[in-house]
C-alpha cells in the first residue's frame, strides 16, 4: 500500500471513532450510521482494468474447479466444500479491499465472489446431490448472515444487498426444484430478521417481504390440501415464523406485527377447531390492544392498536358473527342460535376496547350486541311479519345510537361518539331500504317516529356535551 492510500485510510479510521464519539458506542443510531459511513473517499474509476480483469480471473478458477467436479478429478462433496471455500476466500478479498479504502474493487470481488459462492449451493442440492434441501438452507443462511455482519463491520451496505439478492434467488429456486418451502422459508426469515437486529433495514425489508409471502402461499397450500398429513409440520413452521419475528420486534415493529398475524392466524386455522381458534383470535385482540395502552412511541400504539382491530375482526369472522348478525337483520333469525363462538368474539372485542380504545373493535362488539338483542326481542315477541321485524330492527339500532351518544358525552368516549352518528345514518338507510317496503303505513309511522326521535336525542346529548365543553 503506497502512502497516500496510508494516509486516506487513517482519514477513515478517524471518521467513524469520531462518528461513534458523537453518538455513544452502545446507540443504535450510531451503529445504523455505520452503514452510511465511508463514503468512497477514494477517486477510483468505476471500471478499472485491473480489477475487472482479477474479477473474470475468480470466475475463471471457479469454472476450472466445475471442470474438475464434472470429470471425476475430484469428487463432488470435494469440489463443493472446496468451491465455497474458494467463494469465501475472495469474499475476505473482498473486505480486506474495503479495509484498504479500496471500495471498487471491494464490491467487484464481492459480487464476483457471491456469483460463485450462491449457485455452488444450487448446484449442490440440485445437480450435485451434495446438500439436502435443510443443508442447503442452512448455508445460505450461515453465507448470508456473515456477508450482513461484514458489511456492518466495516461499513459497507453493498455486502447486505449481495446477500439479500443471493438469498433470495437461490432460495427461490430450491424451493421450486425441491418442492420443499418450510427449510427456505426459515432461511428468509432468519436472514431478515438477524438483517433488522444489524441495522440493514432495507435488505432486511426485501427479505422480510419475501419470507411474508412464502408463508401465505405455504399456509394456501396446507389448506387447499386438507387430507395432507404434513398441516401439523406447516402450522409449527408458521409458529416458528411468527416467534422469530416476535423476538425482534423493537427492531422491526411493523413486519413483526404483521407476521405475527400470519403465523398465528395460519397455524391455528391448521390445527384449531373454530371456536378455539375464535377465542385465541379474540385474545391476540385483548394482548394487542394492551400492548397499545402501554406503548411507549407513536409507532407502537399505532401498530398495535391496528393489529387489535385485525385479531378482532378476524375472530368475529371466525365465530360467525357477522352472519349471524347478517341473519338476525335481513332473516329474522329463523334459521339459527346464537353461536357461543360469537358470544365469546363480542365479549373479547369488547374488553379489548376498554383496554384500548379502538373504534373497530366498538364496532365489532356493538355489531353483536345489537344483532343478539334483535334476535331475542325478535323471539320473544314473535316477529312473524317481515314489517314486524323491520320495525323491531330500527328501534334496537336506533336505541343502540343514543347509548352510545349517551356513553361517549357521560364518560368522553370520543369513539362512542362517533359511532353514534355512523350507526344512526345506518339507520336510515336501513329505514329506507326496509321499513319502507315491508311495513304498513302504521308500522311506517312508528318507524320514523322511533329514527327521528333518536336523531332529536343524539343531537341534544350532542349540544350538552359542547355546552359542557365550553
Amino acid at each position: 500500500m503506497d502512502v497516500e492510500q496510508r494516509i486516506e485510510d487513517l482519514d477513515l479510521r478517524l471518521k467513524r471513532i469520531e462518528l461513534r464519539l458523537s453518538h455513544g458506542d452502545s446507540d443504535s443510531g450510531a451503529e445504523a450510521a455505520v452503514w452510511k459511513a465511508s463514503p468512497d473517499d477514494v477517486a477510483a474509476p468505476m471500471f478499472d482494468l485491473a480489477v475487472i480483469g482479477k474479477s473474470l480471473l475468480i470466475l475463471g478458477g471457479a469454472f476450472l474447479l466445475r471442470a474438475a467436479t464434472d470429470t471425476a478429478a475430484m469428487s463432488k462433496p470435494a469440489g463443493v466444500a472446496i468451491g465455497l471455500i474458494y467463494a469465501i476466500a475472495w469474499i475476505v478479498v473482498a473486505i480486506r479491499a474495503v479495509r484498504a479504502v479500496r471500495r471498487t474493487a471491494g464490491i467487484f470481488y464481492a459480487v464476483t465472489a457471491a456469483i460463485v459462492a450462491y449457485p455452488i449451493v444450487w448446484e449442490a442440492a440440485t445437480r450435485f446431490g451434495v446438500l439436502s434441501a435443510n443443508m442447503a438452507a442452512l448455508v445460505l443462511a450461515a453465507l448470508s448472515i456473515a456477508l450482513i455482519e461484514a458489511g456492518r463491520r466495516y461499513a459497507f451496505p453493498s455486502l447486505a444487498w449481495i446477500a439479500a439478492t443471493g438469498a433470495t434467488c437461490v432460495a427461490i429456486l430450491l424451493a421450486y426444484a425441491t418442492k420443499a418451502l418450510i427449510p427456505f422459508l426459515v432461511e428468509l426469515t432468519i436472514i431478515s430478521a438477524v438483517a433488522f437486529v444489524l441495522h440493514a433495514k432495507a435488505a432486511g425489508w426485501l427479505l422480510a417481504i419475501e419470507s411474508d409471502l412464502l408463508a401465505i402461499l405455504l399456509l394456501i397450500l396446507a389448506l387447499l390440501d386438507p387430507a395432507s398429513d404434513g398441516r401439523a409440520t406447516v402450522a409449527a413452521c408458521l409458529l416458528l415464523f411468527a416467534v422469530i419475528w416476535i423476538a425482534v420486534s423493537p427492531r422491526a415493529m411493523i413486519q413483526s406485527a404483521a407476521a405475527s398475524l400470519i403465523g398465528i392466524v395460519g397455524s391455528s386455522a391448521l390445527v384449531l377447531p373454530a371456536p378455539a381458534m375464535t377465542i385465541l383470535w379474540g385474545v391476540a385482540a385483548l394482548i394487542a390492544a394492551e400492548i397499545a395502552r402501554r406503548g411507549t412511541s407513536p409507532e407502537s400504539k399505532v401498530t398495535f392498536l391496528v393489529q387489535s382491530a385485525m385479531w378482532g375482526s378476524l375472530a368475529a369472522i371466525g365465530g360467525g358473527l357477522f352472519s349471524f348478525a347478517g341473519s338476525a337483520l335481513i332473516n329474522r333469525g329463523e334459521a339459527r342460535s346464537i353461536p357461543l363462538a360469537a358470544l365469546g368474539a363480542t365479549a373479547l372485542c369488547l374488553v379489548a376496547f376498554l383496554r384500548a380504545r379502538n373504534i373497530v373493535l366498538l364496532g365489532i362488539a356493538l355489531c353483536g350486541a345489537a344483532s343478539m338483542a334483535i334476535y331475542g326481542l325478535s323471539l320473544s315477541i314473535g316477529a312473524a311479519s317481515e314489517g314486524v321485524h323491520a320495525l323491531v330492527n330500527t328501534t334496537v339500532l336506533a336505541a343502540a345510537s343514543i347509548a352510545l351518544a349517551a356513553i361517549g358525552r357521560r364518560w368522553r368516549v370520543r369513539e362512542a361518539s362517533q359511532l353514534a352518528i355512523v350507526l344512526l345514518v345506518l339507520t336510515g338507510a336501513k329505514v329506507v331500504a326496509q321499513d319502507l317496503r315491508t311495513g304498513t303505513a302504521a308500522m311506517m309511522f312508528i318507524a320514523l317516529a322511533v329514527y327521528g326521535g333518536a336523531m332529536l336525542a343524539i343531537a341534544r346529548i350532542r349540544a350538552s356535551s359542547r355546552a359542557v365543553a365550553s
